[in-house]
């Protein structure tokens, strides 16, 4: 506690001490902001559970807001804030590899990174199978789960189940299955949101593209992998 006061004075209140005014006695505290605190000074709060991946090429990461775009910079910190950096890392990839925003490679990321969150698993040791189909929008979902979890089509670790598609992945580690599937509220936001793109651009044109760019910084931005998926673990 004393760490995190010296870290943030504001998150704690102090009075004086009764008889001695030359003491202060703590009053109170925000419970939720200090524990966001500690986890913080622990590391990225988001990724508690996570084992960082190794890079290949890179020192690091980028995560300077001034060398992204202009309607991805204003979101950089909020979005590592939230969700971690191995999070912020698999999106970031996922959307370079996918050539575009997209909102379902963008929740497959997600679902990747909390697969691996539950199992523990490190990154490149997980085993999934997809249901996503290799059809689009929806198959959109591999490349996160891909990028996410280092089951790679190159390495043979995923497989794709294209009979009725539905956004969902089974994953196995050390002897362990779960299977993630998208909440049907989620699934069905997006459906609608994607439909009346196609309806209002008339295809999948350049001004289609960028609605969509649009749409999925804020499912980026909003989607809280903890949240958004049903979870059954055997």
């Amino acid at each position: 506690m004393t760490v995190i006061y010296m870290s943030d004075p504001s998150l704690f209140r102090f009075i004086p001490a009764i008889m001695h005014g030359h003491v202060k006695s703590l009053a109170s505290y925000d419970d939720d902001e200090v524990r966001t605190a500690y986890l913080r000074l622990l590391g990225y709060s988001g990724d508690f559970h996570l084992a960082p991946r190794q890079a290949v090429v890179f020192k690091d990461f980028p995560r300077n807001p001034l060398i992204f775009m202009d309607d991805i910079a204003p979101l950089v910190d909020l979005i590592i804030e939230k969700y971690g950096h191995e999070e912020w890392v698999s999106c970031l990839i996922t959307n370079e590899l996918h050539r575009h925003l997209g909102i379902y490679s963008i929740v497959g990321s997600k679902m990747g990174i909390r697969a691996r969150e539950i199992l523990e698993a490190p990154f490149d040791e997980l085993k999934v199978i997809s249901y996503a189909g290799n059809e689009p929008p929806l198959s959109c979902m591999n490349d996160g789960l891909q990028v996410s979890t280092g089951a790679s089509l190159g390495r043979g670790a995923i497989d794709v189940d294209c009979k009725d598609p539905v956004p969902s992945a089974t994953f196995l580690f050390k002897g362990a299955t779960l299977k993630l599937t998208l909440k049907p509220d989620k699934r069905a936001g997006i459906r609608a949101d994607i439909k009346a793109a196609l309806s209002k651009y008339g295809g999948l044109n350049a001004a289609y593209f960028s609605y969509i760019r649009k749409l999925s910084i804020g499912y980026w931005r909003d989607l809280d992998r903890r949240e958004i998926f049903e979870e059954v673990l055997r």
